[in-house]
């Protein structure tokens, strides 16, 4: 219902009343009628003037701002879940790295350890290269000493053969030796 339509219905029955009785029961009690009826329609105009112009605006403005609360409620709600959203992502981030560097130094201790084992294996083949280089070298030499001592010993029987032979050798003697070198080489 529309406040003016009240107003008016008020006012139309103040009027019909106070038609019956001139003195009635207002009269009674020392009320003046017209001055009575002339203050409702003055508190009816009031009421309505409030109503339109001061009332509305500020129920308006009230309205306008329980909006606006509303909205920064939910604006804090969204900026909350998503300040979550972001502390989780973040921690799921971090848990990653973390597990990305422990697989990172696995890794880099376990091709640490690869190339440890490979670098000592090479160590190793080469040691046993020189090894087995010194050990030929060793036995070339000794090859060559031995070769060079049963020459010098050869020359030097050779030498004494020949000196003890051209002193005591005879032609009977000589013929001896010839045929036993040659039998022994049959």
């Amino acid at each position: 219902m529309d406040i003016h339509y009240l107003i008016t219905l008020v006012t139309e029955a103040a009027v019909e009343h106070a038609e019956e009785g001139t003195g009635g029961v207002l009269g009674t009690l020392g009320i003046n009628w017209k001055l009575f009826l002339a203050q409702l329609v003055n508190f009816s105009i009031i009421l309505f003037i409030l109503w339109r112009w001061v009332f509305k605006p500020v129920a308006g403005a009230l309205e306008a701002r329980r909006q606006k609360v509303e909205e920064s409620v939910a604006k804090a709600e969204k900026i909350e879940t998503q300040m979550r959203e972001a502390d989780s992502e973040r921690e799921q981030k971090l848990q990653q790295a973390r597990l990305d560097a422990e697989e990172i130094i696995k890794r880099t201790a376990s091709e640490a350890e690869k190339n440890k084992q490979h670098t000592l294996l090479a160590a190793r083949d080469e040691a046993e290269k020189i090894l087995n280089k010194a050990k030929q070298q060793m036995t070339a030499e000794k090859q060559q000493m031995l070769k060079e001592v049963r020459e010098e010993v050869a020359d030097l029987v050779v030498m004494a053969t020949e000196k003890i032979l051209r002193e005591k050798l005879t032609d009977k003697k000589d013929r001896e030796m010839i045929q036993n070198v040659m039998q022994e080489m049959k």
